[in-house]
């Protein structure tokens, strides 16, 4: 049984769990409209998708995104309208194209990720090398739990 103390820390948790999820949000907004205006969440989780992955076949875009193949394929079309992604035809599939991020938007990913990690390196530099510690571990013993569960 759960005690009213443990309750009440375990509400405190999720509260501040939720808006930090909610805070990420807004920054990965705003990330994306440093790359393009007209960049929408579901077009920058693909283009992180081609940029940490590098080229992609849709189908494979798809599946990581969880997404259906005709949503992704106006993704596609959409962010290729930007500039911030081409396809070409697959060399070990002829029948199947490459999604590969831009160099224009490789340029603007990394700009906009300088930004943000600026950001919060001035939020954490009064912080005691202590606490960074310990919020690091603590950080990667959340997100490896979740590693379990997804």
């Amino acid at each position: 049984m759960v005690s009213m103390q443990e309750e009440d820390l375990m509400q405190t948790v999720e509260d501040e769990f939720t808006a930090i999820l909610l805070r990420a949000r807004q920054m990965l907004i705003r990330r994306a409209k440093i790359i393009h205006p007209d960049l929408q969440d579901p077009g920058y989780r693909l283009l992180a998708v081609v940029i940490r992955d590098e080229a992609q076949q849709q189908g494979a875009l798809a599946e990581k995104l969880r997404l259906d193949k005709a949503t992704v394929s106006r993704l596609v079309q959409h962010l290729e309208s930007l500039e911030l992604v081409t396809r070409t035809q697959d060399p070990s599939d002829g029948r199947a194209q490459l999604v590969s991020a831009t160099t224009r938007a490789k340029e603007k990913w990394r700009t906009s990720g300088n930004t943000l990690r600026q950001e919060l390196r001035r939020q954490l530099k009064e912080w005691e090398a202590a606490e960074l510690k310990n919020f690091g571990d603590l950080l990667h013993r959340l997100n490896t739990s979740f590693d379990e569960i997804l």
